[in-house]
């Protein structure tokens, strides 16, 4: 009977509070949803359409889902994105994680990166944490302080890799850099 009280006490306890965290969140909706690089937000940001535009500064973690989205501002949290074309030109404090097509990441991230795409290209100054890529073609030309595994058909490394490195590739070019 003691188990069940408690049980029931923390389900109403998770009920009141949950809704706080979801009302904390900011949605952005509609064909062409934009976060201006003049707007700042403190909150989760969720955006969703057909062509995503984000320029301005998340202080938390920012999620799109668009057929073409552009992230171009700050992100200090994590970022996760779905899409058709995606590019990522800002840093990112947290991890980034992508799903879609083709994924340009021109960025600075300080966490981990995960992605899974057709064409893969990642050419930003730096990777802080752990890359995982699975890929048709994938280009990895930013410095990783971590381990790298990628998966994938043609697999292009140009890049210092700080840890452990695991590949699976049709072919595999190693660059200058490598």
């Amino acid at each position: 009977m003691k188990n069940s009280n408690k049980f029931l006490g923390l389900l109403a306890l998770f009920l009141l509070v949950f809704p706080v965290f979801v009302l904390a969140a900011e949605f952005r909706a509609s064909q062409q949803p934009s976060f201006a690089s003049t707007e700042k937000t403190t909150t989760n940001l969720y955006m969703a359409g057909g062509a995503v535009v984000s320029a301005g500064s998340a202080d938390k973690d920012l999620l799109v889902a668009g057929g073409t989205a552009l992230v171009s501002g700050p992100v200090a949290g994590d970022l996760f994105v779905v899409g058709g074309n995606i590019t990522v030109l800002s840093q990112i404090t947290g991890d980034l994680r992508i799903g879609g097509g083709n994924i340009v990441v021109n960025g600075n991230i300080l966490g981990d990166v995960v992605l899974g795409g057709g064409q893969v290209i990642l050419s930003g100054k730096t990777i802080g944490g752990d890359v995982a890529v699975a890929g048709g073609a994938v280009r990895l030309d930013s410095e990783v302080k971590g381990n790298v595994k990628i998966v994938g058909g043609e697999i292009y490394l140009n890049a210092p890799i700080g840890g452990n490195v695991d590949i699976k590739a049709d072919k595999l070019t190693l660059g200058p850099r490598a």
